[in-house]
């Protein structure tokens, strides 16, 4: 039996804006750029037909823009082949279907020339702008503008037009290029779309803060390699902030309140705070990470089955999505429509607002709302005509309230089905198999974390930052190896030489602290790897980890290691 529409319905935008299906990051960030050039909205593109690899190539090769591109014109097919690989996100590349989705992210005016279709972000998009938009103590506002900043180079930022004064790379001026092709980019209203905060504030802060760092690195490193940067670090922290909701949503509904430890103005995790570190959070993430990235080896293993404690948490973190999702329809349809409560003037419920249409002091008429929700349902389908587990599930003897039986019988038509799909989103998110990731699985094999040298490149540029003095930048500064062991565990949540107690390791044995110390190993050989580490001798005090780039207190750089 298919579920109505109003019964399958699951997202609701309190408790995330993602729809939690597979996403290319690419994408993502395409569409979060047309966000942050509409504060927050989505805009309406006039097109007559989609895009495709000989549209952008014409733009290049035609007689009328020979000044513009040299020697485009002399090597056409070599020109076509750039535009393909360089400047297109392609779907089904290399297939008959292939189709382009739109530009790769280079420059924040990309938007402008997606393919709808073929360009879907899911929400996600929408996720990072208002984690940024409502990170604490101004972080959100002043990583907006750097990445307004860095995405819109080579616009003027009071009329949108190209600056001629400005000194640009090739993709950039091809962007800007396409960009004199665009008529009409006006915003677009979203029925029940809203803006609220993340449940989980301090991930938003964290995020912001991170923004904040990497960016300082602008002028330092090539554009492409900052926004390879960016999208591992947008991709990274939506993962951690699903994985956390996972933890923290059944929670809330267990309690039928707000977690007292959490909210914009209670949430402990400020990782500008030394003494309350974000991994004192009550729903911290613990991911025990296989340095080596060897299937089968004991390190292999304990991630192996820390993954699976983390698959195990799916289940609940739907119910409890299905929970606050139906409290939100009995709060409209059946209360505020009655008369017995009042909208709030921002015009829709908070997850804490929901919370409180589960107490008994609204069972009654919550009885009596979600029986006539089962009602609906058998009408079409009748009890006889059921699956057996609803059937049971139906049943007077089981004991549930109404309530609980609606939402029993919607996991049991669509529990397994949302599974599979946040199972690919945070496959996607965590950038299975790919630069950058955080979990890898070979076929045929199961799923492990990992940390791909992409990612610790990215995290150890970081973690080199420190804010200055004056509080207006960051200057760099060297880690002894096993402090940023601790940012890593701290900060992200990414466990090398320890095990996560709450996330599948109650104890450890002999075994396993063997396993700890092949896998601090295994991690120091990745950092001398990818170049920021190198140790003078066995003692801590001489495994140091150093900058690329010496940015000095007062923003200077050291003209032997970098330029600005």
């Amino acid at each position: 039996m298919g579920l109505p529409k109003r019964d399958s319905e699951f997202r609701h935008l309190g408790t995330t804006y993602m729809e939690l299906k597979r996403v290319e990051m690419d994408r993502v960030l395409t569409a979060f750029l047309m966000r942050v050039n509409h504060n927050g909205q989505i805009s309406r593109l006039a097109r007559e037909r989609d895009l495709t690899v000989e549209t952008f190539a014409n733009e290049f090769l035609s007689e009328e823009h020979r000044d513009k591109f040299p020697g485009f014109s002399d090597a056409p097919e070599t020109a076509t082949r750039w535009v393909e690989t360089h400047l297109l996100d392609v779907v089904n590349r290399g297939k008959p279907n292939q189709a382009v989705a739109g530009l790769r992210p280079l420059h924040g005016l990309t938007y402008k020339f997606r393919n709808a279709y073929h360009s879907r972000p899911y929400g996600a998009d929408a996720q990072l702008y208002e984690m940024l938009r409502h990170a604490r103590g101004g972080r959100g506002e002043r990583a907006l503008e750097l990445i307004k900043k860095f995405f819109f180079t080579g616009l003027d930022p009071a009329l949108g037009t190209p600056l001629t004064s400005v000194a640009i790379d090739v993709e950039t001026q091809a962007v800007l290029h396409l960009n004199s092709q665009v008529r009409q980019d006006a915003t677009r209203a979203v029925p029940g779309w809203y803006s609220t905060p993340p449940l989980c504030i301090g991930q938003a802060d964290l995020m912001a803060d991170d923004v904040m760092r990497l960016l300082s690195l602008q002028d330092l490193v090539p554009r492409t390699v900052m926004v390879e940067y960016l999208k591992i670090l947008f991709a990274f922290h939506l993962a951690l902030g699903q994985l956390r909701l996972m933890k923290l949503l059944p929670q809330l509904v267990a309690r039928s309140a707000a977690e007292p430890t959490c909210g914009v103005s209670r949430c402990p995790a400020d990782p500008s705070n030394a003494d309350n570190p974000f991994g004192a959070c009550p729903f911290h993430v613990g991911l025990f990470i296989d340095a080596a990235g060897i299937p089968g080896s004991p390190a292999a293993v304990l991630s192996e089955r820390n993954a699976e404690v983390w698959l195990g948490r799916i289940p609940g973190y739907v119910r409890a999505a299905y929970i606050i999702r139906k409290l939100d329809d009995f709060a409209e349809e059946g209360l505020t429509k009655r008369g017995i409560v009042t909208r709030p003037g921002r015009g829709f419920f908070t997850v804490e607002e929901l919370l409180r249409f589960a107490t008994p002091e609204f069972e009654e008429r919550r009885e009596k709302f979600f029986g006539a929700r089962i009602e609906a349902l058998l009408a079409d389908t009748p009890l006889d005509e059921q699956p057996d587990e609803v059937r049971i599930l139906l049943d007077e003897s089981m004991g549930l309230s109404s309530f609980e039986q609606y939402i029993e019988v919607l996991m049991a038509y669509r529990g397994g089905y949302h599974r599979s799909y946040i199972i690919e989103a945070v496959d996607a998110l965590l950038l299975k198999n790919r630069p950058g990731a955080v979990i890898a699985q070979p076929h045929p094999g199961r799923r492990r974390f990992t940390a791909d040298s992409r990612l610790l490149e990215v995290l150890v540029q970081i973690a080199l930052l420190r804010p200055t003095k004056s509080g207006r930048g960051y200057h760099t500064g060297a880690l002894r190896l096993d402090e940023f062991l601790d940012v890593l565990r701290t900060r992200y949540g990414l466990y090398v030489d320890r095990l996560p107690a709450g996330d599948g390791f109650p104890s450890i044995g002999i075994e396993e602290q063997a396993a700890l110390r092949a896998n601090t190993e295994a991690f120091t050989t990745r950092m001398r790897e990818i170049g920021f580490y190198s140790d003078l001798s066995d003692a801590y005090l001489t495994q140091v980890i150093t900058p690329r780039f010496i940015i000095n207190e007062d923003g200077t750089v050291d003209t032997s290691t970098g330029r600005r």
